[in-house]
């Protein structure tokens, strides 16, 4: 078995890593659909932005499980702390769950993001509509990140 500050900074790095990717394919896909729909309708700039604003609020999660699981490495590397491979599996369940869960809404958000804008461009009163899909989209990452802060704080 490999040593526990393997797992645990294994689980910190999956964390971020995985999260800013899912920010980035989010922002990657929604942020042309934005652009190409404020083109077209300048004035609904604010009310499309907000798929870009939720996309990189997944890399915002992934940072603060990663800075909370940092906090938890001293404790998991005194030798005299005898559940420590215990609390690096939590760690490492942690990063890979709010990662795992930013990606999958990274994806959620830019592709309904994306329609999101240009369906707002063509017709702005179904704006409240077309935002549901993209909310949802962000709760699967909130959902993922209540997950790994509970997993994070009991380690």
């Amino acid at each position: 078995m490999l040593d526990p500050i393997f797992w645990a900074s294994l689980g910190i790095a999956l964390s971020i890593l995985l999260a800013a990717i899912g920010a980035g394919l989010g922002i990657g896909v929604a942020g042309p659909g934005v652009a190409g729909a404020i083109t077209e309708k300048p004035e609904i700039f604010a009310r499309s932005f907000i798929a870009v604003v939720l996309a990189e609020a997944l890399a915002i999660y992934g940072l603060v499980v990663a800075l909370l699981a940092v906090f938890k490495l001293p404790a998991i590397a005194d030798p005299a702390n005898l559940t420590a491979a215990d609390s690096a599996f939590r760690i490492f369940a942690a990063g890979l769950a709010v990662g795992g869960g930013a990606l999958g809404a990274g994806f959620g958000i830019g592709t309904s993001g994306s329609a999101m804008a240009a369906a707002t461009a063509e017709k702005s009163e179904l704006y409240s509509r077309v935002l549901i899909p993209v909310i949802l989209s962000e709760a699967l990452a909130i959902y993922s990140l209540i997950i790994a802060l509970l997993l994070v704080l009991q380690a």
